[in-house]
């Protein structure tokens, strides 16, 4: 199984991936939270459809995300320090962008009452940030679904994958109603099963998309099935009045599409050449990359905060980007993602910094303890 070239410990094509798969997460933020995708039971502009296109091309991300959570830490042990770390990095961004709000006047104290102080101050358990939290639940079990993992014949582990896919995500795909216990992929759950898929790749190898190619096909192909999808339903809806609230469950990331495209696209870098391969390890692209890959998720915290998650969009104008030529439409759409995720790089770097100075003011002074 290719694996992509390593970095010292970093796997260099799961980086390129993942720092993709954050520009999707940009992408994804940028449209939606702008009114940027027309319903297409009514006429699309030029604009609607490249809309449509980004949209769909960009959905797979966060399942991207999670299946190399499961390809990495099914072979890593649980480490308190981690916990710490990831329950930290949440509340810098949540609260910390509460307090510079509230510093620069943006955020008046009167209309903050006990439910939202909780939000800001205790994002994992509030459900801030609703992919951290489920992280979060999935790393306190990790012991337990490795151990779990490891202990399981091939058939079994692939028995459990299979009865789970079709509870969370086959069944929702082909019915025409909303199931009750539906969580459209914001959940724990499937957060584990694409956890699972990730870990039984990492242990037995991707045999059935066994090429880069292969991947690439699954994952074009299955991006615009959804593209598809989305249209037919909206049609039914127009001439029949029915299937209202199904319009976009192609795009949910419990659906089957959604999760085709992501393993069609991780299969896609899982056996890609590595990038830049070149004597000089200065010289190599791929140290660039695994260089900034830890921050990706700084990208998310900045732009998903209370505070900012529908503010930025105004900064690049983009709630009144349909109207503009496509050349502007494209230059704002990709400037604000571009913009975004460059500025979430930047601000992590510096938090990191700043952790990584106040850890060691700690560990100073209890040297300094033990010495006296």
């Amino acid at each position: 199984m290719a694996s992509g070239q390593t970095e010292g410990k970093r796997n260099a094509n799961m980086d390129v991936l993942r720092m993709i798969s954050m520009l999707m997460v940009t992408m994804l933020h940028a449209l939606t939270k702008s009114d940027l995708l027309p319903f297409m039971g009514n006429e699309v502009s030029a604009n609607g459809w490249i809309a449509w296109v980004l949209e769909v091309f960009s959905v797979p991300a966060v399942n991207i995300f999670m299946l190399i959570s499961g390809y990495f830490l099914i072979s890593s042990s649980f480490k308190t320090g981690r916990l710490v770390e990831i329950a930290l990095q949440a509340l810098f961004y949540s609260a910390g962008s509460f307090t510079l709000f509230l510093l620069l006047g943006k955020a008046a104290p009167v209309s903050i009452g006990s439910y939202d102080f909780f939000q800001y101050f205790l994002p994992i358990h509030m459900e801030t940030y609703w992919f951290i939290s489920a992280y979060v639940i999935v790393y306190l079990l990790l012991p337990l679904i490795a151990n779990g993992v490891h202990a399981m014949t091939k058939k079994q582990l692939e028995g459990v994958i299979l009865w789970l896919l079709v509870y969370e995500c086959v069944i929702k795909s082909f019915l025409p109603v909303r199931l009750s216990m539906d969580t459209r992929g914001y959940s724990f759950l499937w957060y584990l099963t694409l956890f699972l898929v990730g870990a039984r790749i990492r242990l037995y190898g991707f045999k059935i998309v066994k090429t880069a190619r292969r991947g690439w096909f699954l994952y074009i192909v299955s991006t615009f099935l959804i593209l598809a999808e989305i249209f037919m339903i909206s049609q039914i809806q127009v001439r029949t009045g029915r299937l209202k609230e199904m319009t976009t469950v192609s795009l949910e990331y419990n659906h089957i599409l959604v999760f085709l495209s992501a393993i069609g696209i991780f299969a896609a870098f899982l056996h890609a050449k590595p990038p830049g391969e070149s004597k000089s390890p200065k010289q190599r692209p791929g140290r660039l990359v695994c260089m900034l890959s830890p921050y990706c998720l700084g990208v998310y915290l900045l732009q998903e905060n209370l505070m900012m998650r529908y503010l930025w969009q105004d900064w690049f104008g983009l709630r009144e980007a349909m109207e503009q030529p496509i050349p502007v439409f494209l230059f704002r759409v990709l400037g604000a993602v571009a913009v975004m995720f460059v500025l979430g790089i930047c601000v992590d770097m510096l938090r990191s910094v700043l952790f990584r100075v106040i850890a060691n003011l700690v560990v100073r002074k209890d040297k300094e303890k033990c010495r006296t």
